[in-house]
């Protein structure tokens, strides 16, 4: 749904809450994505030359262009633009401004960037203390990691999930994507979530440190805690845990099955294999004692099958079977399209544009699906129009590179 076709009286959780988006990259970008679908008023400062991700594609017709940026555009819809050089006096200025009037600050830089231009939250706050501010980093505010960069791979690296990815027998291997970045996105958006309820009942703000090591590391699991109390290191496992719980190639893509002990029976039936009737195969010790034989027979028997076999094969005899859904997949998935996951866009500049529009469904509101900004496109609306500033001022801040 577009946000044209919405009623107008709905009421979305964060209506009427102003939010300000020092944060560039995925990580805080993609909480106040969220927050602003969700109805608030996300005001992204941008440097002079814009965020970082503006930079990255895809592009249409893979022609560079800083205002069709996909990554920028998926991040950053339904979000005003204000362009702001904090290292300039009027920058600072204005920005001290823009955070009277904030519940929520989102921000990304390096530990004491901040604090450094007189910014940080002790500053902001002492005159709202209901403000809530949420600062993102690869390690954390302290530390003796504190101050060290990142980028996807260190961080995969960091955390832990790295070593756990992979052949056993062969390095480890790299998740796709950038999941620490957009799990420690989620993550801050349910912080500040939790820390701005939290003022409106209380009438405390807080200074949230959201470290993205941490966040995923976090997600270690089981394996966090066999190694903290066992001493058991964790060996990487591959695509086949076992030969019942594994990946296999087959005659159109790849598919998978996690077949607990419980399932077997109907596993075999479903298999209507001679060989997996074998009483050897018939007690798990007997499987896993001769798991290279199994895995050898799923080999063959999933190459020959599809994947909407494994659909219907799962279904019929109550086997978790199922298969690696591909992106394209994905976008022309009649599931996800019945349950309007996807909003459509005619961008003035990129063109049309489908991508994810909610992170879930509610039964008294959408979420909005604005188009992402253009570079300093609002700067007007809120310099002048809110904040009060002259049009020859906004003139003399461009000359001195303020905005």
């Amino acid at each position: 749904m577009s946000d044209s076709d919405a009623s107008p009286d709905i009421t979305r959780p964060f209506d009427g809450v102003r939010v300000l988006e020092l944060a560039e990259g995925i990580s805080g970008p993609y909480a106040g994505r969220w927050l602003a679908a969700l109805g608030a008023d996300v005001v992204k400062i941008e440097r002079t030359t814009g965020d970082p991700s503006r930079a990255f594609g895809p592009w249409p017709d893979d022609l560079p262009d800083d205002e069709t940026s996909g990554l920028h555009l998926y991040l950053n819809a339904a979000k005003r633009s204000v362009t702001l050089n904090l290292d300039t006096s009027d920058g600072r200025a204005i920005l001290e401004e823009l955070a009277a009037d904030a519940e929520i600050i989102i921000e990304s830089f390096p530990p004491g960037y901040l604090a450094g231009r007189g910014l940080d939250y002790p500053a902001l706050a002492a005159e709202r203390p209901q403000l809530v501010m949420i600062s993102i980093t690869p390690f954390g505010q302290t530390g003796p990691n504190a101050n060290l960069p990142a980028t996807e791979l260190t961080l995969f690296a960091a955390c832990g999930q790295l070593w756990l990815t992979g052949d056993p027998a062969r390095t480890p291997l790299k998740n796709g994507g950038s999941q620490p970045s957009y799990q420690a996105g989620l993550n801050a958006l349910a912080a500040v979530t939790g820390a701005y309820y939290g003022a409106l009942a209380h009438g405390q703000g807080a200074h949230i440190d959201l470290a993205m090591q941490e966040t995923y590391a976090a997600m270690a699991e089981a394996f966090m805690t066999r190694a903290s109390q066992l001493g058991i290191e964790t060996l990487r496992s591959g695509n086949n845990l076992n030969a019942l719980w594994g990946i296999y190639p087959t005659a159109d893509g790849y598919g998978g099955v996690c077949a607990l002990p419980r399932n077997f029976p109907g596993l075999v039936e479903a298999l209507d294999m001679e060989e997996m009737r074998d009483p050897r195969f018939a007690e798990p010790a007997g499987r896993l004692q001769h798991n290279d034989e199994i895995i050898a027979l799923m080999y063959g028997w999933f190459a020959q099958r599809s994947r909407d076999d494994l659909t219907e094969l799962g279904l019929r005899h109550r086997v978790p079977f199922g298969y690696v859904a591909s992106i394209a997949d994905l976008v022309e998935s009649e599931h996800l399209k019945q349950r309007d996951f996807f909003i459509r866009q005619d961008h003035p500049r990129a063109g049309p544009l489908t991508f994810p529009g909610r992170l879930w469904s509610s039964s008294e509101y959408d979420w909005r699906s604005e188009r992402a900004p253009e570079l300093g496109e609002h700067n007007v609306a809120v310099l002048h129009q809110e904040l009060g500033y002259e049009l020859e001022d906004l003139v003399r801040l461009r000359e001195l590179d303020a905005i």
